[in-house]
């Protein structure tokens, strides 16, 4: 396979599959790399790149997960600001704002289990100390009024 047909292969398996400014990318370093290569003949450099096929497949694969990371970060984006820009907004300021989603690094989150933890150990102790002022206080006082109320009517 020469130059040719190998950079034909690749613009047909890419396109309609990725952005033709990454086609064209895709082309031009793939022509300029086999370009490149003295010493060597067209023949062994493309045998040494490989199928175009799976290279296209490889490129096709790197935008889609590339367009889906940038799409799960816009989905983040305060879009009430003046700043946007073709739906993607500008402004990296970190003022809070209503529909900013922020999310907690693992050392944050250890922080905020940390204080459930004693918050819920705080609530356990206070019910403990209640109870007991109910057991020594309460009771005695209950049994006294039902003694009382027992040997009233008498």
């Amino acid at each position: 396979m020469n130059k040719k047909e190998f950079l034909d292969l690749l613009r047909q398996s890419l396109a309609g599959e990725v952005d033709n400014r990454i086609l064209e990318q895709s082309i031009s370093f793939y022509n300029e790399y086999i370009s490149s290569q003295s010493g060597k003949s067209e023949e062994e450099v493309i045998k040494e790149i490989g199928d175009p096929r799976l290279i296209a497949k490889t490129i096709i694969e790197t935008e889609n997960a590339s367009y889906r990371e940038t799409d799960n970060r816009d989905k983040y984006v305060n879009y009430n600001n003046s700043d946007d820009y073709n739906g993607y907004s500008r402004n990296n300021d970190n003022r809070s704002s209503p529909n900013k989603i922020y999310h907690l690094k693992w050392y944050h989150m250890a922080l905020i289990v940390l204080i459930l933890i004693f918050l819920f150990i705080f609530l356990i102790r206070i019910g403990w100390i209640l109870l007991r002022l109910f057991f020594v206080f309460f009771v005695p006082i209950i049994f006294i009024g039902l003694l009382l109320a027992l040997f009233r009517k008498r």
